[in-house]
């Protein structure tokens, strides 16, 4: 399938670039200025850089700019770094460390139950699991690092939404509840009664409602600001894990867990 090709607006035909090629150059843009010395890099160095028209550079920084990846210092004439590269490290770092945190806490539950953990965070209305650690059974829950799932769905999703402010959380949510399987809770009522269950009881259950035949148990976790910041979960196919015998069991295993790798975060009273 041929690339598209962004609009020249009376570019030379040198400078038509496809979209993968100006998102690569505005790459490069960004890693030179974040290793130029301060205090940031002019518009004819970018041109250089770039091998772009002046004018063509200058669209370029500037949307950039708009996004808050550059940052453009009127007074000098220079680009530095905008504030979204700082917050994007921050959340790349963050996640860093909660899966080094959850990793030896989710192998020791797996080690104790033979079920699966899962690591997720909230991310806009999915949770994406950051880490897992799989079952030795032949029959276990088949999934991978990446998995983008609505939050509303999953275990994990709602450990999270249960413990975010209403307005928060609504923001995390879809205008409508699409049924996953005949178990998901499709109506805002069932979900935020679900969500105040979760609440008292410290743990959110995914009764099948992701995916038939599959029961899950998951608890928040928070970080050194008291805020929750991802979900850990331990679960596994309906056969072996029992909705009665099972609940306490694993749902006072997940909440601990979580609880330790709360602490390793350093969130108080954890």
């Amino acid at each position: 399938m041929a690339e598209r090709v962004i609009s020249t607006g009376g570019l030379t035909s040198s400078e038509r670039v496809t979209g993968t090629q100006s998102l690569e150059k505005a790459v490069d843009i960004l890693e030179y200025i974040a290793s130029a010395p301060r205090p940031g890099v002019t518009l004819a160095e970018c041109t250089g850089i770039l091998g772009y028209s002046k004018a063509t550079t200058q669209r370029m920084l500037l949307t950039l700019a708009r996004r808050n990846l550059l940052h453009f210092d009127e007074d000098l004439g220079v680009y530095s770094l905008g504030m979204l590269t700082a917050k994007l490290g921050a959340e790349y770092l963050s996640r860093l460390d909660t899966r080094k945190a959850a990793l030896p806490v989710m192998r020791d539950i797996v080690q104790e139950t033979g079920e699966t953990a899962h690591l997720g965070v909230l991310s806009g209305k999915d949770v994406v699991y950051i880490e897992l650690v799989d079952s030795p059974q032949p029959i276990r829950i088949f999934s991978k690092v990446g998995d983008s799932i609505p939050a509303y769905a999953t275990a994990i999703g709602k450990s999270i939404l249960a413990q975010l402010p209403s307005d928060v959380r609504q923001r995390h949510l879809p205008e409508s509840l699409s049924g996953r399987t005949p178990n998901t809770l499709t109506t805002f009522e069932s979900l935020h009664r679900d969500l105040a269950h979760t609440r008292e009881r410290g743990y959110a259950i995914d009764n099948g409602e992701n995916r038939e035949g599959i029961r899950g148990f998951a608890a928040p976790i928070f970080d050194f600001s008291g805020a929750v910041c991802a979900g850990l979960s331990l679960g596994g196919p309906t056969a072996r894990v029992e909705a009665e015998e099972d609940e306490r069991r694993f749902g006072d295993l997940v909440t601990r867990a979580a609880r330790r790798v709360s602490q390793v975060l350093g969130a108080p009273g954890a």
